[in-house]
């Protein structure tokens, strides 16, 4: 099955700009879905897409460039952003990068060096769309888990033995002692779930998704 398209969206309030970067992306590109919008507001009252890349003109009519790049990092969008600006702009674009913004195009550029950027920024957006879709996947696996199975998952990543993660569950809650038997079968059970191997692998798992 071919993966979703993603979402490029192209944000200037320059109607011959639009259309112009708009024909060439379409003409080059078959990875994306291509959206134009006349204003920051517009793009934002569309519905911001979970996944892609918005190409962002800094000086705008109405809400900046900056001011559209600083909603997204309030909502915590996973959108690959890249401004367009005149040759002013410049610091302002590289302070931006510096915030997360993935790259900048300086006005007038090159057809080439235009393509070029938008696919690096395609190419990070489908790298973020996986990794988006594998912490997803991890999150509702740990929801599977019962109560028990998660207050045993970090002892057993620690490296800490079925005897040992017992006795120190036991501690903590002396109204619900806990056997290293059970443990075991926690153990057990818990791995399947999380579909890992060892306790090595549990860590990874606990440490990459920040469980």
């Amino acid at each position: 099955m071919n993966p979703p398209l993603l979402n490029l969206s192209i944000v200037d309030d320059d109607e011959a700009v639009r259309r112009s970067i708009a024909s060439l992306l379409l003409a080059h590109l078959d990875d994306c879905r291509i959206q134009t919008f006349e204003s920051g507001e517009a793009f934002l009252q569309a519905g911001v897409p979970d996944n892609g890349v918005v190409l962002l003109d800094l000086r705008m009519q109405g809400m900046s460039g900056l001011d559209v790049f600083a909603r997204l990092k309030q909502a915590n969008s996973a959108l690959a952003v890249v401004f367009l600006s005149g040759h002013g702009d410049i610091p302002v674009a590289v302070r931006a990068m510096q915030e997360g913004a993935l790259s900048w195009l300086e006005k007038p550029c090159s057809d080439d060096q235009l393509l070029a950027t938008m696919r690096r920024a395609l190419q990070h957006a489908t790298t973020i769309a996986a990794q988006r879709k594998d912490r997803q996947l991890a999150l509702e696996r740990w929801s599977k888990l019962t109560p028990r199975e998660r207050q045993v998952a970090p002892l057993i990543a620690e490296g800490k033995s079925n005897k040992e993660s017992a006795l120190l569950l036991s501690r903590q809650d002396p109204d619900n002692p806990i056997d290293f038997r059970t443990v075991e079968s926690h153990r057990a059970k818990l791995f399947a779930k999380l579909d890992v191997a060892n306790s090595n692998a549990l860590l990874v798992f606990l440490r990459d998704n920040g469980l």
